[in-house]
C-alpha cells in the first residue's frame, strides 16, 4: 500500500512539473491569438470605413427621398412623454433628451413643465 502511495505521489510531483514546462506553448498560443484578434479588428475597421464610404455615395448620388410621417398614437405619446419624465428624473438635461428621444427640444421641456406642474 505504502509502494502505491509512493508511486502515486512521484507521479504527481512528475507531473507538475512537466505542467510548468508546458507553459511555454501557451504563450505562443496566446500570442497567436493576439495576432488573429488584431486582424480581425483591423479587418473589421476597414469594412466598417468601406460601408460607411458607399453609404455616403448613395446619399450623394440618390435624389432625396422624402419620409412619410406616421401619425403617433396616444400610447405611443405617453410612453415618449414617460420616458421623457425617467431620463429628467434621472438628472439628463432636456437638450440630451431630446438627442435620445429624437423629439424636439421645445416639446421635450413643454413635457418637462407639465410634469413640474403637477
Amino acid at each position: 500500500m505504502t509502494t502505491v502511495i509512493i508511486i502515486l505521489l512521484i507521479a504527481a510531483i512528475t507531473l507538475f512539473v512537466i505542467s510548468f514546462l508546458q507553459k511555454g506553448d501557451n504563450k505562443q498560443l496566446e500570442k497567436e491569438l493576439e495576432d488573429v484578434a488584431s486582424q480581425w479588428m483591423q479587418e473589421n475597421f476597414e469594412l466598417k470605413k468601406r460601408v460607411s464610404e458607399l453609404e455616403k455615395a448613395m446619399k450623394l448620388d440618390s435624389p432625396a427621398i422624402q419620409i412619410e410621417q406616421v401619425p403617433e398614437s396616444p400610447k405611443v405619446h405617453e410612453l415618449m412623454k414617460k420616458q421623457v419624465i425617467t431620463l429628467y428624473t434621472s438628472g439628463i438635461v432636456a437638450s440630451d433628451i431630446a438627442e435620445q428621444s429624437s423629439l424636439p427640444k421645445e416639446e421635450v421641456e413643454q413635457i418637462i413643465e407639465e410634469y413640474l406642474k403637477h
